[in-house]
């Protein structure tokens, strides 16, 4: 039976709450600029080396629309997570705890070229990081102060981890299940960071655009998978390329079942994880196949129509073992 949870109070306002520290910051940092533009000179220092002297310039025009770059694409990355997941709290925790020293960084930035006759007279002191760090302890604990008593959202079904469908198969029968499934939260933070590094790369040269790009290609590779049940056994691969490729042999396999599960709480994120006994992929919170191997340990992807992947894994490992089919099989 499927059970649909009301939205709670967070998964309606997280959108809204991750964005406006990155609006607000936003805002401090343009006003900052705008005000001490008189008296900035140019180009600007913006990199400083481990001895506080200024090593990289960038020219004055091109200093406002970097960081306000810096702020709000990520904020805008942020955002988006938080209306395609389900893990309200610790998202909302990572967006303040990251605003803050991206805030501090811009605004000292202007700070302290101000009233400078050169960028190269310009000098970083030592206790700005810590102060940064700091910051980021005191946006973090806003954060937490907000989210203070939020749930996660109870997922809309639940199937029991007992569940353990089974298919019949005859000898001489043959039979193959597949099925890809795509994360639309990775898509879209990929398509995130590749356009926010098209976008930078004009502003502060190849090297951080680059990254970002790199990344964002990441993110968009690993945003959908294929899971295989057949003859050999379990195979999990990329849905754009055919490596890196997982294989679970049917010898390696006591059982499988259908459950779902939640991509935080149980496996502790999204991608390939390896968390309390357990490995698998993870696109999403949700339907799962979990399979109990031979070590004692459980492999899991998520996956559309698990139940039918979990039959078929069983009736082909019975069949392997020679054991006689139980008795709540679907013929």
């Amino acid at each position: 039976m499927n059970v649909t949870a009301r939205p709670t109070r967070g998964s309606r306002l997280r959108p809204l709450l991750v964005g406006i520290p990155y609006l607000l910051s936003s805002a401090v940092f343009l006003t900052v600029f705008l005000v001490s533009r008189p008296r900035l000179p140019d180009p600007i220092a913006t990199h400083f080396g481990g001895s506080g002297h200024a090593d990289g310039f960038t020219s004055q025009g091109a200093l406002l629309p970097m960081g306000l770059a810096m702020l709000l694409l990520p904020g805008a990355l942020f955002v988006v997570l938080a209306y395609v997941i389900d893990a309200v709290r610790p998202l909302v925790l990572t967006a303040y705890a990251t605003v803050g020293p991206l805030c501090y960084a811009n605004v000292r930035v202007v700070m302290d070229n101000a009233g400078a006759e050169t960028a190269r007279d310009v000098r970083l002191t030592l206790w700005e990081v810590p102060a940064a760090l700091a910051l980021a302890a005191v946006t973090g604990g806003i954060g937490l102060l907000v989210t203070r008593g939020w749930q996660q959202p109870a997922p809309e079904a639940r199937i029991g981890p007992k569940n353990r469908p089974g298919l019949l198969l005859h000898p001489g029968e043959t039979a193959f299940w597949t099925h890809a499934q795509r994360s639309r939260g990775l898509g879209i933070a990929g398509l995130t960071l590749l356009v926010a590094g098209a976008t930078i790369i004009p502003l502060t040269g190849f090297g951080p655009g680059v990254v970002l790009l790199g990344t964002g290609l990441l993110f968009g590779l690993f945003s959908g998978v294929r899971s295989t049940v057949d003859r050999h056994g379990l195979t999990v691969t990329m849905l754009w390329l055919p490596w890196p490729r997982l294989r679970i042999p049917l010898k390696r396999i006591v059982e499988a079942n259908a459950r779902d599960i939640n991509a935080f709480c149980d496996m502790g994120g999204w991608g390939y994880r390896i968390n309390k006994g357990r490995s698998g992929v993870v696109l999403r919170s949700g339907e799962a196949l979990v399979v109990q191997l031979a070590n004692g340990k459980e492999f899991v992807v998520t996956t559309d129509d698990a139940a039918t992947a979990a039959a078929l894994l069983n009736g082909l490992v019975e069949r392997g073992s020679g054991h006689a089919a139980p008795t709540d099989r679907r013929g």
